[in-house]
């Protein structure tokens, strides 16, 4: 998850007689699909019998890499099972009803509303044009953000940081006031325990261009930020 924008995160997997024989996922913007990647699994040795499963509906048109329905129709597999049906106008059925007047068995919907779920951000922003946005707030128990002064400490724990810092991992842009770039300082960035996360755009609202030079967000620079 959020290392293949703008492409959506797809996973696939291959079946003979009820048991998982190859799987693949989609790495990044330009590298092979999913179907594609599950397919070099196996080195060409595909039984017509082979049912490959597919979160989402295998695309039908050249981009940065070839069609996913050619290189399926060539493996010889002659079942396949969609999660969900592409929401982009663009290609919306396109792979579905190619495959199947190629002769293929294609199954739809199958968990498609926990595929919808998983590709929330990707279905927003193919049916309206606009991004999937997150709103974070740490609140106390009874709904406060800060003291009356203003002052404020942290109200979460551990846990719930290392969610936030998920999130980040996952997204293309992050954004916040000058207000909180004055009283925080923060980074913006993506900090795991574990592997190495993927840094958004950082983006401050600040109409007067009140952010110091000497604010972390403009001297690091693993992460430069664009001023516009």
């Amino acid at each position: 998850m959020g290392k293949t924008s703008p492409n959506p995160a797809v996973g696939a997997v291959i079946v003979r007689n009820d048991a998982v024989i190859a799987s693949g996922y989609h790495k990044g913007a330009g590298e092979s699909h999913a179907e594609v990647d599950a397919l070099s699994r196996l080195k060409g040795k595909v039984r017509a019998s082979d049912i490959m499963y597919v979160t989402l509906e295998p695309c039908n048109h050249k981009g940065r890499t070839p069609p996913c329905t050619g290189a399926i129709l060539k493996s010889g597999i002659r079942k396949v099972v969609v999660g969900m049906k592409d929401p982009n106008p663009s290609v919306k059925g396109g792979g579905i009803e190619y495959l199947r007047k190629k002769g293929v068995k294609v199954t739809t919907g199958v968990l498609e509303k926990e595929c919808e779920e998983f590709l929330e951000p990707w279905v927003k922003f193919s049916k309206t044009g606009r991004p999937f946005v997150i709103a974070k707030s740490a609140l106390t128990l009874d709904g406060w953000t800060a003291a009356s002064t203003g002052s404020s400490k942290w109200v979460t724990g551990e846990k719930a940081r290392e969610y936030v810092h998920s999130l980040r991992s996952q997204v293309d842009g992050i954004m916040v006031g000058v207000g909180t770039v004055l009283a925080d300082d923060p980074m913006l960035t993506s900090r795991l325990k574990r592997g190495k996360g993927h840094n958004p755009h950082r983006i401050v609202v600040d109409t007067h261009l009140r952010i110091p030079a000497s604010s972390r967000l403009l001297i690091d620079d693993s992460n430069p930020i664009r001023r516009n």
